[in-house]
């Protein structure tokens, strides 16, 4: 499930072009993970075309400005686990995505007219964004992604079929105990990018709920990262149902 791209901050060498390629589809899938869960940014808007995208690699994020999608996001680098966004706001207005992006970061105005706590950054010119020769300084670039509409994504998931599946169900059967009450379990399709896996637990007696888990590449096992009953957002969890129902990749019976 872990991402296979070593990250780094410069990107330096012949590989630069490939490692920067790499990371576009990556955060393409994330983002097309999002559209699917109904969790985008907010401003977020599909586009079925391509989609221009302002793009900073630190050493433990990637962020993104795209007036073309309508949202400026952030997304930690975890070693243990796929990315996850931490930060985002909508992108309008008549700067461009390289202007948003600085301004999404935090970035100052030029150095010369800095005050106390701004923060010196890249500089944007004619050719683009170009970053400070520093140690930690983020890497620029720009880039044209294509992600797809709702329906195409939809249909793109309903024709995964995970290598990890079989070691997720196992997983889930090892923590299933008789007292549970649970009649079924539905597993979504899941993507080797995706930040989370869902699974809706049928328990007729008991009240459904739907889990959230991702697999721990440190410790070589699944984990929880959520839980949702309906109790705790009707709304959200009806919908998570609906989806999970709309790209199911396995279901687990239980007497």
């Amino acid at each position: 499930m872990l991402l296979a791209i070593g990250l780094r901050s410069p990107l330096v060498g012949s590989d630069e072009a490939n490692d920067r390629h790499a990371l576009e589809q990556q955060l393409a899938a994330v983002i097309r993970w999002e559209v699917l869960w109904d969790d985008s940014p907010a401003g977020f808007h599909p586009n079925d075309g391509k989609a221009g995208f302002a793009l900073a690699l630190s050493s433990n994020s990637l962020s993104y400005c795209s007036h073309d999608v309508g949202a400026c996001a952030r997304y930690r680098i975890d070693p243990n686990r796929n990315w996850g966004r931490n930060a985002s706001t909508k992108c309008d207005g008549g700067q461009s995505d390289e202007q948003a992006l600085l301004s999404f970061l935090g970035f100052g105005l030029p150095q010369e007219k800095l005050g106390p706590g701004s923060r010196p950054g890249p500089t944007l010119g004619p050719g683009g964004l170009t970053g400070h020769l520093t140690p930690g300084s983020p890497v620029f670039w720009t880039a044209a992604i294509g992600l797809g509409s709702r329906d195409e994504i939809v249909q793109q998931y309903r024709q995964i079929h995970p290598q990890a599946i079989d070691g997720l169900e196992e997983w889930i059967r090892a923590s299933v105990t008789r007292e549970a009450g649970i009649g079924s379990i539905t597993v979504a399709c899941f993507a080797p990018t995706d930040p989370m896996v869902y699974y809706y637990v049928d328990r007729p007696t008991k009240g459904s709920v739907e889990m959230a888990v991702y697999w721990n590449s440190e410790r070589q096992q699944w984990a929880v990262a959520s839980s949702l009953e309906r109790s705790q957002g009707p709304q959200r969890f009806e919908e998570t149902h609906r989806i999970i129902d709309s790209v199911p990749c396995a279901t687990l019976r239980f007497e």
